[in-house]
């Protein structure tokens, strides 16, 4: 598995996904800097808020793309029926794509914390859980990409397939609020967007709920929140795994 994983991580080099990332990440910093400065009050807060969220942005992307790309890129090249050949379980294959790929993100993450603490001196407690938290959706859209990419056999497919995944697990959180608010005003019940807005929020995962930005400035409030998202992990990472591990057992090669 270490061999693997170490591919994984070299495949990151090779990519420039390391540079090209933290390029963009620090191109977005210094943008919400500038556009911090320019409001009259709470300078640091807006920093951090437009920091939080462009970084989360391009974080989740890139890795959506390196995976679908990698991964397609290993089927086409035939190095998967490479490894294969060699005396190691499907599952183990999948499962060292997994840890290489999470490796991968930490290796990125950890600088960023690094750099939001430094720009806007952050809540600790918040930056910590919001890390986490980012790992953990990284981890689910990881995940979803590995699926895509091995039942559709397809980049761009399983590229704009999980980047689908992603907004509307996003905007869950929208979603449930709009049927609350409706079922309260009696309108739109028994309707077919009432009934698609209610199977779209069981079944996408409220990934709205991880790594909030008011974290970084204010820590965290409500512990209940943190809850519903150790448990949608749990249960969402376990799923989508066994959905990689079933479909790429069953593939003929």
């Amino acid at each position: 598995m270490l061999p693997i994983i170490k591919y994984i991580i070299l495949n990151g080099v090779r990519d420039r996904l390391y540079i090209g990332l933290m390029l963009l990440i620090i191109a977005s910093i210094s943008l919400s800097i500038v556009i911090g400065s320019t409001f009259m009050i709470e300078q640091r807060q807006t920093t951090l808020i437009f920091s939080a969220a462009v970084t989360r942005l391009f974080f989740i992307i890139g890795f959506i793309l390196f995976v679908c790309i990698t991964l397609n890129r290993s089927f086409e090249n035939k190095e998967i029926e490479f490894i294969l050949s060699k005396s190691i379980s499907r599952y183990k294959i999948i499962l060292s794509y997994m840890i290489g790929y999470i490796s991968s993100a930490i290796i990125i993450l950890a600088p960023i914390m690094l750099t939001l603490y430094i720009i806007a001196n952050v809540n600790i407690h918040g930056l910590i859980i919001w890390s986490i938290t980012m790992l953990l959706e990284t981890l689910i859209v990881i995940i979803f990409s590995i699926v895509a990419a091995l039942i559709l056999n397809n980049i761009f497919t399983s590229i704009l397939v999980t980047i689908c995944f992603y907004t509307l697990s996003r905007m869950v959180g929208v979603f449930v609020l709009t049927a609350s608010i409706a079922e309260n005003i009696q309108q739109f019940t028994n309707n077919s967007m009432m009934s698609m807005l209610k199977a779209i929020s069981v079944l996408f995962p409220r990934i709205d709920l991880f790594s909030q930005s008011e974290w970084l400035i204010y820590g965290v409030k409500n512990f209940d929140n943190l809850g519903i998202i150790i448990i949608q992990s749990i249960i969402y990472i376990t799923l989508l795994s066994l959905m990689a591990f079933y479909d790429f057992k069953r593939k003929q090669f």
